[in-house]
């Protein structure tokens, strides 16, 4: 043997193929898994009660709870969104209970919107919605609970 000639095994040069197989695998499992999580995530919303259609505070209102309440507290506002099940910590709250547990009073409803309610997971939202954001919110979850808009949250 010369000292010009490789000694041992050859290196390899050129991608590892049990690795690409495997990254390759793994990838096609997450954009499966995405897929999953969008067409559950994404069930088609109803439109809405004429009383709500007609009124352009209201449409806010379920506009952002669509957006941002829906996964948690459901469609109707029963505590039964998509990602209830997998919170830990007390139940999602039921917005339909006879019996608001942080309070029935608007500047109760929009407290617990803006700044969440302790001791559960209910975070609030007073840095994303401003305050009109909040007060729509508010009067739409009234109207999920079959209640009247209290005509304070128009003005606030």
């Amino acid at each position: 043997m010369t000292d010009d000639e490789p000694q041992g095994p050859r290196e390899r040069t050129g991608p590892d193929l049990v690795v690409s197989r495997w990254v390759l695998l793994a990838m096609l499992g997450l954009g499966v898994g995405g897929f999953v999580a969008f067409r559950l995530l994404s069930a088609s919303v109803p439109p809405p009660p004429p009383e709500v259609a007609r009124d352009p505070f209201l449409m806010q209102g379920r506009g952002i709870f669509l957006a941002r309440c829906l996964p948690c507290h459901g469609l109707e506002g029963k505590g039964d969104g998509p990602l209830a099940s997998q919170i830990t910590g007390p139940p999602v709250g039921n917005l339909t209970d006879a019996e608001w547990k942080h309070g029935d009073q608007p500047e109760q409803v929009v407290r617990i919107i803006r700044e969440g309610a302790s001791g559960t997971r209910m975070q609030g939202w007073g840095t994303v919605l401003d305050p009109p954001e909040q007060n729509a919110v508010a009067a739409y979850v009234y109207i999920l609970a079959g209640r009247s808009v209290p005509e304070g949250l128009r003005g606030k």
